[in-house]
């Protein structure tokens, strides 16, 4: 299975070094990012089209980190919760098998 993982990876780097190669000048063309509101005037730098794809890729992968990193949090408590509660329970448990049953409870066959 790790072979073939590498084998798709390998298949989708080519695939895209392929794509930027036979694309460079119209992902190399500038592309001027602007935001007018109210008196709020924002205007970038001109970049080239790919720094921009690039940068909000980097932008969105690290919004899913941390997106994940907060649900991993909040998963592990959940566990350690969980595991207390079971432990108590088997204690529980545990202490019931150990105690004497009374004499009217025990059946002879």
């Amino acid at each position: 299975m790790r072979f073939i993982k590498w084998i798709v990876v390998v298949l989708f780097f080519l695939f895209f070094m392929v794509f930027f190669v036979q694309n460079q000048a119209e992902l190399a063309t500038p592309v001027n990012l602007q935001f007018h509101l109210f008196n709020l005037n924002w205007q970038a730098e001109p970049l080239p089209f790919y720094l921009w794809v690039i940068a909000f890729f980097v932008l969105g992968a690290l919004c899913a980190i941390v997106v994940l990193l907060f649900d991993r949090i909040r998963v592990s408590a959940r566990c350690r919760a969980a595991n207390a509660q079971v432990k108590r329970l088997q204690a529980e448990l545990d202490s019931l098998k150990t105690k004497e049953l009374p004499p009217a409870m025990v059946t002879n066959p």
